[in-house]
């Protein structure tokens, strides 16, 4: 913790660095497989693009590079994630070291490195972890150019805020904000009204061009897939779904750093915190609330409102450096859930373990898939099939990783309209050929007789997942396989 007398940098580089070699160590010795969205980013690495259906590209292209110079093992597909952590770590003290002080800025970096969603994300690949290192150097950019810096804060500005869009369009939460403080804060004001604010605009326009491009060749697929997801078609008005992304904030940012959160935005907006803290904590309330409204309205993943989380812990060093008692809180808070999350990686790290203390379904996604795919390839062996079908994005596309013949493999549609991206660029094709077709949708054997002329019942594929679970695949032979023309399956 922060040691008076002692460089708060050199402290901070001491304590990721340990940080660092545990969460790598990790990826090399747990013996966890691909999750099905990660399988999916790394068959998009495999095709690089500027957009793919879900998402926009960024994600593809960092397993890319690391997968080109290690190969393609899972700690390999995984391996940027703790790096770019460190990264984001660095510049959110950089930033709260240039918003305020060295000690609001060492608390703010470890309340971020040690965030449960943060360890989490260091042992798996997602979008966030690209987008929360372009957020938190946006801000560094935003906060030096407050304080005079020149051009090459400008340029620091406009790339990280096009590269966080291309990393996920959640980047532009922070876009409102700045033009907020363009016209209410003075130093943003002086900085960026005027020729700087075009450039930086420019910048981030440039590089988000290409993937409106690809989006508009593709029927503008990533950008209707993030709308869809508000899923406001349905009730309106969904106060339980409120109350429990308000709940996986706790597992999210810390059962103690996230009530600090709430009293230090409760603190900014009583004006009892120095400037700018209250841009600090429209950056943190921002997400939380439009995040909020639409879990009310629809629905609401914990982690979708995870851009908070870059100003959150700033606000909460700067409020809680206030008191020692403060302070000596968050201390501790930090400490427990630190210990409680090194007790659970301690399970995670082996199968054994993790059966043993009951968590076999908190992980069965992660398992036997390379026993899976060797089931589907004996099937294959047993009759001239010319594809291998499945009704399921993340089994498909954990079957890609683990082995099954890329020409052969193919998404059976649900719908005319393709669903995800596997739909889109590996649809089955009609054919009057033989396909094995594999349902993890137990209730779409009605569908099936629908496309095929001729389909014929299989025995299941069953996969021991640990004590108790079992995946279960059902599989039929079908012919005369025609794509549906409907859009009202579900």
């Amino acid at each position: 913790m922060y040691i008076r007398g002692r460089k708060p940098l050199t402290q901070l580089g001491l304590i990721l660095g340990v940080l660092l070699v545990l969460r790598v160590a990790f990826l090399f010795i747990a013996p966890w497989g691909l999750h099905g969205d990660e399988a999916q980013y790394w068959a998009w690495s495999q095709a690089p693009a500027f957009g793919y259906f879900s998402k926009p590209p960024m994600i593809a292209w960092v397993i890319g590079a690391t997968t080109a110079l290690f190969g393609h093992a899972e700690w390999a597909v995984r391996l940027s994630a703790p790096f770019l952590h460190v990264a984001t770590t660095l510049m959110i003290f950089l930033a709260a070291r240039r918003f305020f002080n060295d000690r609001t800025a060492f608390w703010a970096a470890l309340i971020y490195v040690l965030m449960p969603a943060v360890w989490l994300s260091s042992f798996i690949m997602s979008t966030d972890a690209a987008l929360l290192l372009c957020w938190a150097t946006a801000l560094h950019g935003w906060a030096c150019l407050r304080d005079g810096g020149g051009w090459g804060r400008v340029l620091q500005l406009g790339i990280a805020l096009g590269l966080g869009l291309l990393s996920k369009y959640a980047m532009a939460f922070m876009v409102p904000v700045l033009c907020c403080a363009v016209l209410f804060d003075a130093p943003s004001r002086k900085a960026l009204l005027g020729v700087r604010g075009v450039i930086v605009t420019l910048i981030a326009a440039a590089l988000l061009a290409p993937n409106l491009i690809w989006n508009a060749a593709h029927e503008f697929a990533t950008i209707s897939h993030t709308a869809e997801n508000a899923n406001l078609g349905q009730d309106l008005f969904n106060p339980e779904e409120v109350i429990q992304f308000w709940i996986d904030q706790f597992g999210v940012f810390g059962i103690v750093p996230f009530p600090m959160l709430l009293l230090a935005l409760w603190a900014a907006l009583k004006a009892r915190l120095p400037a700018p803290a209250k841009w600090i904590a429209v950056l943190a309330a921002l997400p939380l609330l439009a995040i909020t409204l639409e879990a009310l309205l629809s629905r609401a993943n914990a982690n979708w409102a995870v851009t908070a989380y870059i100003a959150g812990p700033i606000l909460v060093a700067l409020w809680a450096t206030q008191t020692p008692r403060r302070v000596s809180w968050l201390k501790w808070g930090l400490i427990a859930q630190t210990t409680l999350v090194l007790a659970i990686g301690g399970i995670a790290m082996s199968e054994k373990t993790v059966d043993a203390v009951g968590l076999t379904n908190a992980v069965k996604r992660l398992r036997a898939w390379p026993e899976t795919a060797e089931a589907v390839i004996a099937k294959l062996a047993l009759d001239d099939y010319a594809y291998v079908a499945a009704d399921n994005r993340l089994v498909f596309y954990d079957l890609n990783y683990y082995g099954i013949d890329d020409k052969k493999l193919a998404m059976w549609s649900l719908n005319a309209s393709p669903a995800h991206h596997a739909s889109l660029t590996r649809a089955l094709p009609d054919t009057d050929a033989a396909v094995l077709i594999l349902s993890q949708h137990h209730n779409f054997e009605s569908y099936f007789r629908a496309d095929f002329e001729t389909l014929t019942p299989l025995d299941p594929i069953e996969i021991t997942l640990g004590p108790g679970k079992t995946r279960v695949l059902k599989t039929w032979r079908g012919t005369g396989y025609k794509r549906t023309s409907r859009e009202d399956r579900t």
